[in-house]
């Protein structure tokens, strides 16, 4: 897929962007215990509107909410994952979430999961080798 032709991203989409991030990172969790995963990814991939601004801008609004008061530690991928999915595909990029699991850093009797989203192919916000790090064990789409 093509890159994306340079679009303006205006304060008021900026914001109005912003505050949609925010609704989502209260909601999001609430909906997955409610709707289970696959009636959230259907929720998540709905876009009525493509949002004007580049990928970057999402992934720093994403991160901001995050961030609050540390919000959503333990899954904080898993969000973040959703998050970006949710507003890059409203964006109009071609966005594939994965999960995967491996062996625990520390303890290797133990395993960890992890998540993260990949752009036309390419990791996006995470790490340009954590798919080869993990063991996959989900995709969508």
């Amino acid at each position: 897929m093509a890159e994306r032709p340079p679009i303006t991203c205006t304060v008021v989409n900026k914001t109005v962007l912003f505050f949609k991030i925010g609704v989502y990172t209260f909601f999001i969790p609430s909906l997955e215990k409610k709707h289970g995963l696959k009636e959230l990814f259907a929720l998540l991939s709905q876009h009525k509107k493509q949002s004007s601004c580049d990928k970057n801008t999402i992934r720093d609004f994403v991160h901001m909410w995050l961030s609050i008061k540390g919000m959503f530690k333990p899954q904080h991928c898993w969000n973040r994952t959703l998050l970006l999915y949710k507003f890059l595909k409203s964006a109009g990029y071609n966005v594939t979430i994965y999960t995967g699991i491996r062996k625990d850093a520390i303890d290797k009797t133990s395993i960890t999961g992890h998540s993260w989203v990949t752009i036309d192919g390419e990791v996006f916000d995470d790490k340009k080798d954590v798919a080869h790090e993990h063991f996959i064990t989900f995709h969508y789409p």
